[in-house]
């Protein structure tokens, strides 16, 4: 049966409200359901109209492929509240899936084609699947070069770029190409594994793609140039999440499970984490408790349909599903306020994180 909740949330034994700070208000929801199941559900309103905080994701460790807390993470950062962002890779190294974009730097971009929140740095939201294009530019000749992924296992045939933020090398096997770029310029060549520099990236061929590392000889004047699709070119941040779970209005999940090729073992009922935008424009961040496996199954948590349902109920006009089970985490001002799914904090890849102006 569909969980509904009505903006006053009448028929929840419990609710609990507290103004956090200016433009932040938190709730807190818990029902005993007939079961004896428990119910718990935690979800922020933001006022971006509020000029007082800012909104970003932020990586574990400053790097990719890095795990660390929530709370850790909103600790250095000095956050009022933060959630666990995108799903990532759980074997080393933790990479972030989808597209990851922080203060306008692509950080990341695999395969994986699932919805995405945007974040402008004048709190524009957008949702939807954002398509990354990159290319490489040899200045001297204009020829170009499509990237086909940032930051992430280079595969066959494939051209991919490392930047800084994926370590001190690329850490790639010696069977393709690699050009390795300081302040723009091709300043070596290296089969494999080769170093990142601070000042630039690397160029990461393999396969029949190899024969276009000749059009950028050593010496040469590159540049590199992303962008995203029409309508998200003023975008500063994304988050890939999925699926969608909320359109205008309507619960959308069923479908999107579908369309975005959720894999069997994210359906059914599990801690879950999401973010949406409300029909009077607040950023709504919700955290629904569900014990793992390994733990009692007294809090079983929400299935995807149940969450968009949660979600509308709370005014959601739009919404997306973030990571969730072991990773759905939400820091407020000092502490966690949910209960994670294996009575204690997994590590996450990164957090979308608030934190006040100076």
């Amino acid at each position: 049966m569909a969980l509904v909740l009505c903006g006053a949330c009448p028929a929840f034994d419990k609710v609990f409200t507290k103004h956090l700070d200016e433009g932040i208000d938190y709730t807190h929801i818990v029902r005993t359901m007939p079961s004896g199941q428990t119910l718990s559900i935690h979800a922020v309103k933001l006022d971006l109209t509020s000029g007082s905080f800012e909104v970003f994701p932020a990586l574990a460790r400053e790097a990719v492929g890095r795990l660390e807390s929530v709370d850790s993470i909103a600790k250095r950062y000095g956050a009022l509240a933060a959630v666990n962002g995108s799903f990532f890779k759980r074997n080393r190294p933790y990479l972030p899936l989808g597209l990851l974009v922080i203060n306008g730097n692509v950080i990341t971009k695999s395969l994986l084609n699932r919805s995405a929140i945007g974040i402008s740095g004048n709190k524009e939201v957008k949702f939807g699947i954002p398509k990354f294009m990159g290319k490489i530019i040899n200045k001297e000749t204009g020829q170009e070069l499509e990237i086909w992924g940032m930051n992430r296992p280079r595969k066959e045939h494939e051209i991919i770029i490392y930047t800084p933020e994926y370590g001190a090398s690329t850490k790639t096997n010696e069977n393709g190409v690699e050009l390795i770029i300081e302040d723009d310029r091709v300043f070596g060549i290296s089969a494999g594994n080769s170093p990142i520099p601070d000042n630039g990236y690397v160029i990461s061929f393999h396969g029949w793609t190899r024969d276009y590392s000749n059009t950028l000889p050593p010496g040469a004047s590159i540049e590199a140039r992303y962008s995203l699709s029409e309508g998200w070119e003023s975008i500063d941040h994304v988050i890939t999440g999925g699926p969608r779970l909320v359109d205008n209005g309507v619960n959308v999940s069923e479908a999107c499970i579908r369309d975005e090729y959720c894999s069997s073992d994210l359906i059914g009922r599990n801690a879950r984490s999401a973010i949406g935008m409300t029909k009077d424009n607040k950023l709504l961040i919700v955290v629904s408790e569900g014990n793992s496996a390994r733990r009692n199954k007294r809090r079983k948590g929400l299935t995807f349909h149940e969450l968009a349902e949660t979600l509308i109920g709370l005014g959601a006009k739009d919404a997306i599903a973030l990571d969730g089970g072991s990773s759905s985490t939400l820091f407020l001002k000092d502490r966690v306020v949910n209960i994670p799914s294996d009575g204690f904090q997994q590590g996450v890849s990164n957090a979308l994180v608030i934190r006040a102006k100076n």
